[in-house]
C-alpha cells in the first residue's frame, strides 16, 4: 500500500524581508563578479604588456649574444651573458636541445628552474609563492650549435598593485554592499509601508457603521495608490452589497410576514363561516391564493438565483428562433398579465442561434415581468429577434414603452438586491430578477445591449447566429 506524505505548508515571509534579501543577493553577486572581472582585467593588461618588453628583450639579447661570437670566436660561446646588465629580478637561461641548462645569468629559485618553465608554452606566466614570473625564449644560433635563450622576469610591482587592487576592490565591496543594505531597506519600507497599512485596514474594516469613511493611504508611487483606489472601490460596493442585502432580507421578511398573516386570519375565517356564509369563503380563498402566489414567488426567486449562480454547464445547441418563439409563447403571455405580449421577427436574417432553449426562456420571462411591471398603461410589450453585424450576431430581446432607465441605474440593475425607487405595477419584484438573468446569459455566453430613452426601454441578448 503506498503512502501519502503530507507538506507542512510553508512560513510566510513579509514581502519587506524578502525583498531586501533578494536585492542585497543581487548586490553581493554583482560586486563578486565585478570585482573578479576588474582585477581579471587589470591582470591581463599588465600581463600583455610585460610580455612584449620580455620577448623584446630576449630576442635583442640573442642577437647581441650571436654577433658577439660572430666578432670574437675564440672567446666562451655564453661569455657576454653578464654584460646584459641583468638585476635581482631578472634571469637568462641558455638550453641545449634536450632542454638542460648550459649556462645562466641572474639568480633564480632553484624548484623553478628545474620544473616550472617545461609546462609553460612561451612567452608565459608562471607562480612562484605569491609572486608572477613571466618569460620568452628565442632562438641563439652559433656556429655549429644551437641553443634556446630563455628569459625571466620576477614581477615584483605587478603583484603588489594586483595584492592593492585586490584589497581595495574587497573593502569597497564590503563598503558597497552595506551601503546598498541601509538604501536597499530605506527604500523597500518606503514601498512596502503603503501595503502593510492596507493588510491592517483589511483586517480591521468593518461594515457594521455604513457612514464610515474610507480608508486612505498617503503615498507618492502610483502602483500602490491605484492599489489604494481599488481597495477603497471595492469597500464601497461590499458596503452598497451588504446594504442591499440586508434591504433583502427585511422586504423579504416583510413580504414573508403579511401573507403568512393573511393565510393564518384567512383560515381562521374559513372555519368560522364554512357553513353558513359562502361567499366569504370564495373570498378568503381568493387571498389565500393571492398571497400564497406571492410566497410562492419570492421562493422560486430565490431557488432561480442559487441555480443561475451554480457551476452547471449549460446545453448550448442551434434553435430556430422563431418555433422557439411559437413554442414558448404561452408561457410568456401567461407571465405577461398586465400588458399584450407580440412577437415580431422581422429583421431577423438567419433564424438559427446558438443557445441553451430553457435557460433563454427564463431570460425572456425575466425580461417580460420587468417589462409588464414598469411599461406604461395601455401599451404593447414586444418580444422581438433581429440580425447583427451582417447575420453574424442575433439579438433576442424585450422593449416596452415606460419611464426611462437612468445611466447611472444601468450600471447597478443587474446587481441582486437591486430595486428601483418606481413602484413597480405588482408587488413580486424583490430585486432578483435581473440578477438571476444575468447569471443566465453569462452562462450561455451572451452579452447585454441595453438602451432606454424617453421613447422606448429595451433589454437585448446578442448571441451567435448558427449556421443556416
Amino acid at each position: 500500500m503506498s503512502r501519502r506524505f503530507l507538506r507542512a505548508p510553508r512560513r510566510p515571509r513579509r514581502l519587506s524581508w524578502v525583498l531586501v534579501a533578494g536585492i542585497e543577493i543581487t548586490v553581493i553577486l554583482t560586486v563578486l563578479v565585478s570585482g573578479f572581472l576588474v582585477q581579471s582585467l587589470v591582470r591581463n593588461s599588465l600581463y600583455s604588456q610585460g610580455f612584449r618588453e620580455v620577448e623584446l628583450f630576449v630576442k635583442g639579447s640573442a642577437t647581441k649574444l650571436s654577433l658577439e661570437h660572430r666578432s670574437h670566436p675564440k672567446q666562451p660561446a655564453f661569455e657576454g651573458l653578464a654584460d646584459l646588465g641583468l638585476t635581482g629580478s631578472k634571469y637568462l637561461l641558455v638550453l641545449n636541445r634536450q632542454g638542460k641548462i648550459v649556462a645562466s645569468a641572474g639568480r633564480a629559485p632553484q624548484t623553478f628552474l628545474k620544473n616550472r618553465w617545461r609546462d609553460v608554452p612561451s612567452p608565459g606566466v608562471i607562480e612562484y609563492g605569491d609572486t608572477p614570473y613571466l618569460f620568452a625564449s628565442s632562438p641563439l644560433k652559433l656556429p655549429k650549435q644551437s641553443f634556446t635563450l630563455m628569459y625571466i622576469e620576477r614581477q615584483s610591482q605587478t603583484a603588489s598593485v594586483l595584492s592593492t587592487l585586490q584589497v581595495a576592490l574587497i573593502l569597497g565591496g564590503i563598503v558597497l554592499v552595506f551601503s546598498s543594505l541601509a538604501a536597499i531597506t530605506l527604500v523597500v519600507r518606503r514601498v512596502t509601508e503603503p501595503l502593510r497599512k492596507l493588510e491592517e485596514i483589511s483586517r480591521t474594516v468593518t461594515f457594521d457603521d455604513p457612514l464610515s469613511p474610507t480608508e486612505t493611504v498617503e503615498t507618492r508611487l502610483s502602483e500602490v495608490a491605484s492599489l489604494s483606489r481599488s481597495f477603497n472601490l471595492m469597500l464601497e460596493r461590499l458596503r452598497v452589497a451588504q446594504r442591499r442585502e440586508r434591504e433583502f432580507i427585511g422586504n423579504a421578511a416583510h413580504s414573508l410576514r403579511t401573507p403568512i398573516q393573511i393565510i393564518q386570519g384567512s383560515l381562521h375565517a374559513l372555519s368560522s363561516n364554512l357553513a353558513d356564509q359562502p361567499e366569504a369563503v370564495k373570498r378568503d380563498l381568493k387571498t389565500l391564493t393571492r398571497e400564497s402566489r406571492a410566497m410562492g414567488t419570492l421562493v422560486e426567486r430565490l431557488l432561480q438565483l442559487s441555480s443561475a449562480e451554480a457551476d452547471n454547464v449549460a446545453s448550448l445547441q442551434q434553435i430556430d428562433v422563431p418555433a422557439f418563439f411559437n413554442t414558448s409563447g404561452a408561457n410568456l403571455r401567461d407571465s405577461c398579465m398586465h400588458h399584450p405580449l407580440v412577437f415580431e421577427t422581422s429583421q431577423l436574417l438567419n433564424p438559427q442561434v446558438t443557445t441553451d432553449p430553457v435557460l433563454l426562456e427564463a431570460i425572456v420571462r425575466i425580461l417580460v415581468e420587468n417589462a409588464d411591471a414598469y411599461a406604461f398603461p395601455d401599451s404593447t410589450i414586444t418580444v422581438f429577434a433581429e440580425s447583427r453585424e451582417g447575420g453574424s450576431k442575433v439579438h433576442i430581446g424585450v422593449r416596452n414603452q415606460g419611464p426611462p432607465i437612468p445611466p447611472d441605474v444601468q450600471r447597478s440593475i443587474f446587481e441582486r438586491f437591486y430595486r428601483s425607487r418606481q413602484n413597480p405595477a405588482g408587488g413580486d419584484h424583490y430585486g432578483l430578477g435581473l440578477a438571476i438573468a444575468d447569471s443566465l446569459v453569462k452562462r450561455i455566453g451572451g452579452r447585454w445591449v441595453v438602451a432606454s430613452d424617453e421613447v422606448e426601454t429595451a433589454f437585448r441578448v446578442e448571441l451567435g447566429a448558427g449556421s443556416t
